[in-house]
């Protein structure tokens, strides 16, 4: 009995990532369905701008409607480092692609004659499809890997230090206080990926050391070290 309870611990905790990780290929899924459908109707609604010189505006309102949303969701696959723009003159770090060239189509049909614009936009349809395709190619690798982890249990224990760790974030997010894009910067601060790496490594080997000197040992072992 002395040595069960550090393993339900440790069997516990990767449950909690086992659990974590089936919750996160859930929402992979919704984010491939959610980009898929967008680029569809993006595409849609392109073509038949250049090719019937027809601006379908029902079409352009449900894109512009959800363009912040898809452009979250695209992530770094949808933000160029730094753009510059000779035509209008600027230029730009962290460049949002698709939610800077929405609004822009609204002119093609009347600059249809302008060969400059023309291939200029050209160009920024191309590289918005582009940005669709590697988005989903992403959300397609980190689902595999997901899956190819999901049956580890030193993936799934380390999973669940992470969710333990990052709690007070996520119910802070829940709450209202901060936006997900806010609670997902601050998963990926590197200072809190230390102390997941710190927590993983100390919290197993801890777990290990009760198994083998058992419970009320290792707790009478922790009491004199704090002391």
């Amino acid at each position: 009995m002395d040595k069960l309870i550090p393993i339900g611990i440790l069997l516990g905790i990767a449950i909690i990532g086992f659990v974590s990780k089936f919750l996160e290929l859930g929402d992979i899924h919704s984010g491939y369905e959610f980009t898929h459908e967008y680029r569809n109707k993006f595409i849609s609604f392109i073509n038949e701008l250049f090719t019937s010189r027809n601006f379908n505006q029902r079409v352009y309102h449900e894109l512009t409607e959800k363009v912040k949303e898809m452009q979250y969701e695209l992530g770094e696959d949808g933000v160029y480092a730094y753009v510059k723009d000779n035509l209008n003159g600027y230029a730009a770090n962290n460049y949002e692609l698709l939610i800077n060239f929405l609004p822009e189509t609204r002119n093609v049909i009347r600059n249809q004659g302008n060969i400059i614009l023309m291939k200029r936009w050209s160009q920024a349809v191309q590289d918005c499809d582009d940005m669709f395709i590697r988005h989903l190619g992403t959300l397609k690798l980190a689902e595999e890997k997901i899956k190819r982890s999901l049956k580890n249990p030193f993936s799934d224990f380390a999973e669940g230090v992470k969710l333990i760790i990052s709690l007070p974030v996520l119910l802070v997010k829940w709450f209202g206080f901060i936006s997900a894009e806010s609670s997902t910067k601050i998963k990926k601060n590197p200072i809190l990926k230390i102390i997941n790496f710190i927590a993983i490594t100390v919290s197993f080997v801890s777990g290990i050391m009760a198994i083998i000197i058992g419970w009320n040992a290792f707790w009478e072992l922790i009491k004199s070290f704090i002391k």
